[in-house]
């Protein structure tokens, strides 16, 4: 599917079904497991240190299996990298049946593998198989990953409950990452690795592009709000006088109005071009993070607002990934730039230069201040990754010079059909 296209409506229905089964399955193994981390440290009597690497580990998964992944598409397949990843997730999550420290730790790092191989190649997918509709099934596939994500931290602890166990609950998400594998293998017929079809166009790195490294930057920026706000916004709620049942019912407002804004913000880009979209996001997230200090009591309007943003952020993220790349292939190399850096250098350091700022002020001014101050950056990274240009690998000793920046815009444009690039 992602290696070759099928003009078919069964193709189609089959690669919508497939795809969003795939978004559905990118957060719940990673996003159950903090409403239960009470539960899980006094059973498996873990000291804070070893939570906070529980916490950290799925993130830092993401970052470093996002660096094989597009190697993984070119070797096997697109549609062999993804059904290589559920089997990855599906093990993962039923490690940890096993109430044991190792189980739990090696079960994370395999779903969190799992799930990097899905981040990075969800991009291709798109830009595969609907190559004139990047910017709607972006939006349906963020959409449906942020679902995932409030339906993972709402129904954890019921699902605890009713299993009387929270490894039962953690377990029951392998249901749906099992009906995505079965969904998957079907469309392993017909596909063949890139490198089985001949060399891929355009290889190289893209290490020397431009363009690649402001998409990156956005990420990474993004990245770090996200993370920051999933790990510390509860303690910061909690700080400023709410109580954890109301805290935490905050937190699970910011994921489920993540969803909407996830779904609508590459949608409602239109031939203005992505530069309003971009600056909206900035400016009310940066608003809603000053709101929160200066306005506490109106939290619920602030997190409403910064959950908006979390969720149309990093739709406009993975946006960019399929807008600036000319090929399927491109768009998996250049997602496993993005999401590497990116979410090991804004998904790890973010959360621990706040919580830094934290303890050593012994406030929240300054670190939710300087969150506030990343939006201009992220502003101008956003600005920079909406012009209508292509990312374009290049061989080691080849200079930016050597092609304009636009020119695979224009050689995409008139190759026999060739997706065009749009804003």
């Amino acid at each position: 599917m992602s290696d070759h296209r099928s003009g078919t409506r069964a193709s189609t229905v089959a690669t919508t079904v497939g795809l969003s089964l795939l978004a559905l399955n990118l957060r719940p193994a990673i996003g159950s497991v903090s409403p239960v981390l009470d539960d899980l440290q006094q059973s498996l009597a873990l000291s804070d240190s070893a939570i906070s690497l529980l916490t950290t580990l799925p993130v830092l998964c993401l970052g470093v299996f996002a660096a094989v992944s597009p190697a993984l598409s070119r070797r096997m397949g697109t549609p062999g990298a993804l059904v290589l990843g559920f089997v990855l997730l599906i093990a993962g999550i039923l490690l940890r049946l096993d109430h044991a420290v190792w189980a739990l730790f090696v079960g994370t790092a395999l779903a969190g593998a799992g799930l990097a191989i899905g981040n990075v190649l969800m991009p291709a997918v798109i830009k595969s198989a609907f190559p004139d509709r990047v910017r709607l099934y972006t939006g349906i596939g963020t959409g449906i990953l942020s679902a995932g994500a409030a339906l993972s931290a709402g129904f954890a602890v019921p699902l605890r409950d009713a299993t009387d166990s929270w490894s039962g609950s953690l377990a029951l998400w392998a249901v749906p990452a099992v009906i995505g594998l079965v969904v998957w293998l079907p469309l392993l017929r017909g596909s063949k690795p890139a490198a089985a079809a001949g060399p891929a166009p355009d290889q190289g790195s893209l290490l020397g592009d431009a363009m690649a490294w402001q998409v990156t930057g956005y990420l990474a920026l993004r990245a770090l709000v996200y993370f920051t706000a999933l790990g510390w916004l509860p303690t910061i709620l909690a700080d400023l006088g709410y109580s954890n049942s109301s805290s935490g019912a905050l937190l699970s407002l910011a994921m489920l109005v993540s969803v909407p804004g996830a779904l609508f913000a590459p949608i409602l880009v239109g031939r203005g071009g992505t530069s309003p979209m971009v600056v909206a996001i900035a400016v009310a997230g940066a608003v809603s993070l000053l709101g929160l200090l200066w306005v506490p009591a109106a939290a619920a309007l602030w997190v409403a607002v910064l959950g908006v943003t979390l969720g149309a952020g990093h739709a406009m993220a993975l946006t960019f990934i399929g807008m600036r790349s000319p090929n399927p292939q491109t768009a998996a190399q250049l997602s496993g730039m993005v999401q590497t850096i990116g979410y090991l250098a804004g998904g790890i350091a973010g959360p621990l230069l706040l919580g830094l700022l934290h303890g050593a002020t012994g406030g929240w001014t300054v670190s939710l201040v300087l969150l506030a101050a990343f939006t201009l950056p992220e502003l101008v990274l956003g600005l920079r990754s909406g012009r209508n240009r292509a990312v374009r690998p290049r061989r080691r000793g080849e200079t930016s010079a050597a092609v304009p920046a636009a020119a695979p815009v224009a050689a995409a444009a008139a190759a026999p059909k060739a997706p065009a690039l749009r804003d």
